[in-house]
């Protein structure tokens, strides 16, 4: 009886030992499959934290995952999803098993009936994805997942203050040329005037595609790529979060609605870097950095498995200024802007987005899409610096109806197909700011005696209707996938249109790897142009459409779960360009000044001032190696891509060389300039040869991750300075004389055109995030360092107009990447802030 009672005794001190050193004595594990019985798939890939334990993990490409649990008892599985945080209770038994566990409701819609859920298969050419995962907390991006388009293959980033995406140039497209969709609505822009921070809140993004080559028929508008930004397509729980940085601050709210029938989210930001960095003195006196903001909307309500509304207000509104002063003792070794003394600047852009859409699924085979949308953009500016002068307003809002359907035909074919309908009303007016010869490469402000910029007075308002329809066949024969297609875009006011077929084709091995597709993908897309360009009183009521032929192959490798290569190469020809053109004109047309329409209405040989001249082409190829985080672990993550490229351009306009003594009045100049155009094929001033980028991330454990960040881009090419102008003319207001900078004018020199390249640019970022879970949610504090070890960037050449053209002047010029404290000290640039997640 003895004995006994002390191995009773024995086992209880045992069991207390355990609990105090914190072992499990009885440790539990489930084999667990996560199923979303709504879409009927898997869980793939999906990271999970047992909250209790903080220990993470993760399922496979099945689904399936195993869970360790010291005892049994109620656990909350946290499930991290690209879209947010969701919560699943589950109960522990005593004993080791396996089990299912469903990550929603099963749907109890009827066999005729599907939830609307689903996402739509996308092309594999030239299109390259990444999941807001991946890119949230990426380094280098001041945590905007819009910027990691920076680092994709066929993207060059146009470097200036914050890099940003604002003017990412697609293979060699012009960086004007890219169309932004936010859950295929339109938006304006996709950053905000400082280059830092994008229109669209982070937590509203599912994912981003980019499409480089010939898009699906179902995008229009863009010779460059289309950015498709997914949003969140469900909300599980009311979940909210807000961050503040050195220059904005961010807010965000979703919640479920009406039972779970659907979901309201809102977020929001605030941008206030002219009171953080605008007032540290670190800039010239009388620059005022950017104020903006941002708000987005959306509402989703489900009345019934087969009919769903979705409602969009997006808005976003920017605004800068300049105003130099003119002191009385004017230094410019002292004061970077005494040149421009008295120089006045603002500009300021908004927009608004807003959709009413209805989906109808009537069964698994049907699909069809009605978007009403009210897309109000505007832009404006007010300058004032020497001969250039002007002040305009610009407003091209339209409203419209769009439709878009996707019909499985047969179990080799599905269709889609869609229309549009939409009404412009455009309104510009003030006085427009032009060169008066778009060939001249040095245009100099101050010039007196025959000024370079011309103001011409704007005052235009009208309507115009415009129409498309697009196809899309999708053929698949077992791995073969042929998808050819058409889009016609027609605008009255123009009297054109623009049919532009495409086609893509792949095959896939699926025996090679994890699967290897080889692919290729060709055809034409196209641009419509701004109403500047085409009104008829001072414009050119006939331009056409601008136009392009993409086309492109490569192989797509899956090499496991997680490695990844592919390999693409391209060929790009841009057609029909719009630019500005001095020599076309209309043999009779209404005098573009009405101040002058009492005394002279009707004037000879109009100006049109537009053309669609202007060509060019590119070529190259891109590599992509990505490695996505090992299923079950903590695994790094990441990814390689390289571009070589190469853009030229050509404007097709008649030029006045050196030598060239002809005399010819100006009806003889036209002629020529109409039908002998003897420019001269060049480099684009935005091609760059090499851009390099490594991305990794890990997430070390559950409170720390770390991220780097490399890039490489070949400089860009510059027009070589040759001299200078003598300083023939200077600032009226202070009296500082202006040295211009001249280029070659001869065309079979060695110093013609784009041809000089400087430094190249590289730099590593990289960041620092520490995560406080809590009950209610948790804490991302984080440390942005851009640009470690401080290398003095360069990004073409300036000339100080200063100071005479020397051995010394011109000088590359420093970009972003540093800050120099009032000391003198260098310090790399960087963000510290802190976002809360509840």
């Amino acid at each position: 009886m003895k004995s006994a009672k002390f191995k009773l005794n024995k086992s209880i001190l045992i069991g207390i030992l355990f609990l105090l050193l914190g072992f499990p004595a009885y440790a539990v594990n489930i084999k667990a499959k996560l199923i979303n019985p709504k879409k009927e798939i898997a869980e793939k890939n999906l990271s999970v934290l047992i909250f209790e334990t903080k220990k993470f993990a993760q399922t496979d490409a099945e689904g399936n995952v195993t869970l360790e649990f010291p005892s049994s008892g109620e656990y909350t599985l946290r499930l991290l999803r690209d879209t947010g945080i969701q919560e699943i209770r589950i109960s522990v038994g005593n004993e080791d098993e396996s089990r299912t566990i469903y990550t929603e409701k099963k749907s109890t819609a009827p066999k005729s009936g599907i939830v609307v859920e689903g996402e739509r298969e996308k092309t594999v050419a030239s299109r390259t994805k990444v999941r807001y995962d991946e890119i949230k907390r990426m380094p280098g991006t001041f945590g905007e997942a819009l910027r990691a388009l920076e680092t994709l293959p066929g993207v060059i980033p146009n470097i200036g203050f914050g890099g940003g995406a604002n003017g990412i140039i697609v293979r060699g497209a012009n960086p004007a040329a890219n169309t932004y969709l936010y859950d295929d609505l339109p938006i304006l822009y996709p950053f905000h005037l400082d280059g830092l921070t994008s229109v669209i809140h982070n937590d509203l993004i599912k994912s981003i595609d980019l499409y480089s080559g010939a898009y699906p028929a179902n995008f229009n508008n863009a010779t460059g790529g289309i950015i498709e930004i997914e949003t969140v397509d469900s909300v599980q729980k009311t979940k909210g979060a807000f961050q503040v940085s050195l220059w904005n601050t961010t807010a965000y709210a979703a919640t479920p609605t009406s039972g779970g029938k659907g979901y309201l989210a809102i977020a929001g930001k605030l941008g206030y870097l002219d009171k953080t960095l605008g007032a540290s003195g670190l800039l010239p006196e009388g620059i005022r950095l950017p104020r903006y903001n941002d708000s987005q909307i959306k509402y989703v309500h489900n009345f019934t498995p087969e009919h769903q509304i979705s409602f969009y207000n997006l808005t976003a509104q920017d605004n800068f200024a300049i105003n130099v002063p003119n002191k009385p003792a004017n230094d410019p070794t002292s004061s970077q802007l005494a040149l421009l003394g008295g120089a006045k600047a603002s500009f300021g852009q908004s927009f608004r987005t807003t959709a009413l859409r209805y989906t109808w699924i009537p069964g698994d085979k049907f699909q069809n899409r009605i978007t009403l949308i009210n897309f109000d953009p505007i832009g404006e500016y007010n300058v004032g610096v020497g001969s250039i002068q002007g002040k305009q307003y610009q407003r091209g809002s339209y409203v419209g109806v769009r439709q878009d359907a996707y019909w499985t035909a047969t179990k080799f074919l599905k269709v889609d197909f869609g229309t549009e309908v939409r009404r412009f009303s455009f309104r510009d007016y003030g006085t427009e700011v032009a060169l008066r010869d778009p060939t001249n490469p040095s245009p100099n402000p101050y010039n007196s005696a025959n000024p370079d910029f011309v103001g011409r007075p704007i005052s235009i308002k009208g309507i115009s209707p415009y129409y498309n329809a697009y196809t899309t066949l999708h053929f698949k024969f077992g791995n073969f996938l042929f998808e050819p297609g058409a889009r016609y875009d027609y605008v009255q006011v123009t009297g054109n249109g623009a049919l532009t077929p495409r086609a893509t084709a792949s095959y896939t091995f699926p025996e090679v790897g994890k699967g290897m597709t080889i692919y290729g993908s060709g055809g034409d897309v196209s641009r419509f142009p701004l109403t500047t360009n085409f009104n008829s009183e001072t414009g050119n009521p006939d331009l056409r459409f601008e136009r392009a032929r993409k086309l492109s192959a490569g192989i797509d490798q899956k090499i496991d779960q997680v490695w990844q290569v592919k390999v693409e190469f391209f060929k790009n020809e841009f057609t029909d360009t719009i630019i500005d053109d001095p020599y076309v004109s209309t043999p009779v047309g209404l005098n573009p000044d009405k101040s002058q329409w009492l005394t002279q209405p009707i004037v000879a040989n109009r100006p049109l001032n537009y053309s669609n001249r202007a060509s060019g082409w590119s070529h190259g190829y891109e590599l992509l190696i990505r490695k996505n985080a090992r299923p079950g672990t903590r695994d790094w993550f990441g990814w390689i891509s390289y571009t070589w490229s190469q853009s030229f351009q050509n404007s097709n306009l008649y030029q006045i060389y050196d030598g060239d003594t002809t005399q010819v009045g100006g009806i003889e100049r036209k002629i020529l300039a109409a039908y002998f155009p003897n420019s001269v094929e060049q480099l684009a001033p935005w091609d760059r040869t090499h851009v390099a980028n490594v991305i990794y991330g890990w997430r070390v454990n559950e409170g720390f991750q770390i991220g780097g960040r490399w890039s490489y881009l070949t400089s860009l090419p510059s027009r070589p300075i040759v001299g200078d102008d003598g300083g023939r003319f200077s600032n009226p207001l202070n009296g500082l004389t202006y040295w211009n900078p001249q280029y070659s004018n001869n065309p079979y020199t060695s110093e013609y055109g784009y041809v000089k390249r400087g430094t190249d640019y590289h730099r590593l970022d990289v960041r620092f995030d520490i995560f406080e879970n809590y009950s209610w949610g948790y804490l991302n504090w984080y440390l942005e360092i851009v640009n470690v070890y401080m290398r003095k960037n360069k990004n073409g050449y300036d000339f100080d107009n200063s100071k005479p053209f020397s051995a010394t002047n011109p000088r590359e010029n420093d970009t972003f990447g540093t800050l120099q404290l009032p000391g003198g000290t260098v310090i790399p640039f960087f963000n510290v802030g802190m976002e809360v997640h509840f």
